[in-house]
């Protein structure tokens, strides 16, 4: 059998295991629902006649026994129990319905379980349906609910809420939070009975207290019956309409509404429904010196209940930048467009007239032109400004004839150069006007191809020796492009001198003292990227695109031959991808005052490989250092010198810990080039091209700005920092040796 056939077997086999597991009742038979679920005091108590009913119907015809013992289950309640009058003997299973007619027995066996025994009618031609009343009485706050226990009848088991209930009379609301500076309009308040009739047929009031230093502003004749006062539900009134009488509290922190409910019949509570009622129209007014975010009311009355709720925030002028997605942006391109950005009042008149509103990006990015510019309230797209020596800065100058009972708004999209190398968020400082700083996300940043690369060691003197294959993959279709033209210095706008660089040419250069031998294979590997013949350029290896791909496209460089001159320094190299097919924007002299070039030749440096040989003249040193022991000796020129540290080494969770001063030191690093922050508890060492950063209790280091995870945190021990030995020594190029027999770790340069 097949690994295929042996994973469907198991499938299987887990299927019926899990079936035959399931509980009957997830077969049984019925469809079970309540009729209503009503709002009720805690301490409510229903009639057989008022009561929520309990519905229980067959799914198909037959399904239920008609004959003994018929089918029996329970009935269990929650935050509810059976009133009296249910527990009469017979009273309940009086007061259920069988239809057809059959046979049903109820007994109340306590005060939260009954037992229901039905008896299926005989050679009924209709489903089998019978409907209890849930003739109880609720117990407190909350949702009353009834559990139906199947006890293998064909009757599903479930648990149904019939009644919520609270022990206030009212609940108040607000349909929305409004926002506002110094003068609000409020949202529609809605005050619901909790239960029918609550709050009864005498006349009462309702009183709203605002927060200290906030005041009600009523408009003028503010609380028509319909409009400002809407009565709705059981309180609208059929025989007696509800009224309004005095109110009071304009220009105070209380509003008080004096009202009559209406009723149904006249002088009975007994409505039909719930009511509401809905305050519209009301503005309160903030001191300037009011507390601001959420402004909390205090709602009370002759039968309203006691409740703070949120009617409103009050807010300073502000004003947000926004946009609607991130798009990728291409290293390298001139062309790339952002999804449109909204400045935006969040009040009227929080924009400052003639003061600017500045956009600023990264260094790395240049703004080429601003885009599809639409200004509201009074603003205009002549607003706009860019500085002719910062190229990475737009700003808007406000007009003066905005309009400050409106939300003004600018919107426009960008069109960006983004320097060859750089990759990751595209964050703009948005300020100014009236504006505080905000950073905005606009775009992504991507490189245009990803290069892979399998480093190998090579050595010094040694003519075409094997290198590893390169292996570069657009990014996504058309990333190594010859239909974008090299910037000309004319289009899409000018600024001479035009960008270096050929369209059709994809380069991969190799540091100074390494030459390609011969020319190496190349060849698609994937997608359809058109590649003309490959040449060797002054040691650089040119690739001519023919054409664009409409598939994301892989190219493999292989059979590599590199031949290293005699003052190449030992250590790790890399090569650089470049070329005017994936940089259109490069000039080695470009400034930040010019539009859309940057001095920036490359998308890539990809590490290639490791010089293992020292060039003439260089000297290679070891040191050994002994776990448990401050004695170390280095091994220089065949002299070998011991020294003391004042920390031995040690290890811990597997890994050995060195003093990295003194691994730095015996690294050819003097004192001079080991630097200590103790405000950010970090040790920085610089060894000729390299700079490595590690940080107390972190697991982070960087090289050379790469983060580099380390499986383990460096600490101080005896004041020194202690690191583990094999990430500072990859690190800083040098080779690590463990001897388990002696317990000894030796580091060479």
């Amino acid at each position: 059998m097949g690994r295929k056939s042996h994973k469907l077997f198991a499938v299987l086999v887990i299927s019926m295991m899990i079936l035959t597991m399931l509980p009957l009742t997830a077969f049984a038979a019925s469809s079970n629902s309540v009729d209503k679920v009503v709002q009720v005091s805690s301490d409510h108590s229903f009639t057989a006649t008022s009561a929520p009913t309990l519905r229980i119907e067959e799914k198909n015809l037959n399904e239920f026994l008609s004959a003994a013992p018929g089918e029996t289950f329970r009935l269990t309640l929650e935050n509810a129990k059976w009133d009296a009058g249910a527990k009469v003997a017979g009273a309940l299973q009086g007061a259920c319905t069988l239809a057809p007619v059959g046979t049903v027995t109820v007994n109340v066996l306590s005060d939260t379980v009954a037992e229901v025994n039905l008896v299926a009618a005989a050679g009924r031609t209709a489903k089998q349906v019978l409907q209890i009343p849930l003739w109880t009485e609720i117990t407190g706050d909350g949702e009353a609910k009834v559990t139906i226990d199947s006890r293998d009848s064909a009757v599903s088991s479930g648990t149904f809420v019939f009644a919520n209930s609270a022990a206030g009379k009212t609940i108040t609301s607000i349909s929305d939070v409004n926002s506002f500076s110094r003068r609000g309009n409020l949202a529609s308040i809605e005050i619901d009975e909790t239960r029918i009739g609550a709050l009864g047929i005498a006349a009462q009031n309702v009183k709203i207290k605002l927060p200290p230093k906030f005041t009600w502003n009523l408009p003028a004749a503010w609380g028509a019956v319909g409009t400002d006062i809407v009565f709705s539900g059981g309180l609208a009134g059929t025989t007696t309409a509800s009224t309004v009488g005095v109110i009071t509290g304009g220009g105070t922190r209380t509003l008080e509404i004096d009202f009559t409910p209406g009723t149904n019949t006249a002088g009975l509570v007994d409505r039909n429904s719930r009511g509401s009622i809905f305050l519209n129209n009301l503005v309160i007014v903030a001191d300037r010196d009011a507390s601001l975010g959420e402004v909390v009311a205090d709602f009370d009355g002759t039968n309203v209940s006691p409740q703070e709720i949120v009617i409103a925030k009050n807010m300073e002028y502000n004003i947000k930048a926004s946009i609607p997605e991130e798009k990728e942006v291409v290293a390298g391109s001139y062309d790339n467009k952002t999804a449109k950005i909204t400045i935006e009042e969040g009040l009227p008149g929080a924009m400052i007239a003639d003061r600017e509103i500045s956009v600023v990006l990264p260094e790395w990015v240049k703004v080429v032109r601003v885009r599809n510019i639409n200004a509201t309230g009074g603003l205009a797209a002549g607003d706009l400004r860019q500085p002719a020596n910062r190229q990475n800065e737009i700003y808007f100058v406000v007009n003066p004839a905005i309009n400050n009972t409106v939300k003004s708004k600018y919107q426009f999209e960008l069109e960006l150069s983004v320097e060859a190398d750089k990759k990751g968020d595209i964050v703009a400082e948005i300020f100014g006007a009236g504006m505080e700083k905000q950073e905005l996300t606009i775009a992504k940043a991507v490189p245009p191809v990803t290069v892979e690369i399998k480093p190998a060691d090579v050595k010094i003197g040694v003519q075409n020796q094997p290198a590893p294959d390169i292996v570069i993959t657009e990014t996504a279709k058309g990333r190594i492009n010859n239909d974008l033209v090299v910037y000309d210095g004319v289009n899409p706008v000018a600024g001479a001198p035009a960008a270096t660089g050929v369209t059709r040419q994809l380069t991969i250069t190799p540091p100074t003292g390494f030459e390609f031998s011969e020319l190496p294979k190349v060849e698609v590997t994937e997608g359809n990227l058109e590649l003309g013949p490959s040449r060797l350029i002054g040691g650089v290896l040119t690739l001519q695109v023919d054409s664009s791909s409409t598939r994301p496209s892989t190219i493999k460089i292989s059979n590599i031959k590199l031949t290293l001159d005699r003052t190449v320094p030992e250590g790790d190299f890399s090569v650089n991808v470049g070329g005017g097919a994936i940089v259109k924007n490069h000039h080695a002299d470009a400034t930040n005052s010019d539009v859309v070039k940057f001095n920036k030749a490359r998308v890539m440096k990809a590490l290639f490989g490791t010089v293992i040989t020292p060039a003439p003249g260089e000297t290679r040193a070891t040191t050994t250092f002994t776990i448990g022991s401050t004695d170390y000796t280095v091994v220089e020129a065949a002299e070998a010198v011991e020294y003391t540290m004042d920390v031995a080494p040690y290890i811990k969770d597997g890994r050995t810990f060195l003093p990295l001063r003194y691994v730095a030191n015996a690294l050819g690093v003097d004192d001079d080039n080991i630097i200590w922050d103790p405000v950010a508890r970090a040790v920085t060492v610089f060894k000729g091209d390299r700079i490595a950063q590690v940080t107390i209790g972190s697991k982070t280091m960087l090289v050379n700005g790469v983060t580099v995870n380390m499986d383990v945190a460096p600490e101080i021990t005896d004041g020194r920092t202690m690191l583990p030995i094999r990430w500072m020594a990859q690190a800083l190029g040098a080779s690590i040796d463990w001897d388990a027999a002696t317990r000894t770790v030796t580091v060479a340069q």
